[in-house]
């Protein structure tokens, strides 16, 4: 089979190998990249609660006192 291939048909391949890898770095980049935004949305979320919680345990002792 491949004793029938010409050098075009090599070429082609050779060709199409590389479009393959590059195409599968930009999809690996792209999603490490959506990952990394995933992960800081988390984290900033994750903040907001813990001031969010930190703000009612703050109000909380002082309506007691009254």
């Amino acid at each position: 089979m491949f004793e029938e291939w010409t050098a075009s048909t090599w070429l082609i391949l050779l060709v199409d190998i590389i479009a393959i890898v590059i195409v599968v770095m930009f999809l690996k980049r792209k999603i490490q990249h959506k990952l990394h935004e995933v992960e800081a949305r988390q984290a900033h979320q994750r903040l907001q609660r813990k001031r969010t919680q930190a703000a009612v345990n703050d109000e909380t002792p002082a309506e007691n006192e009254s």
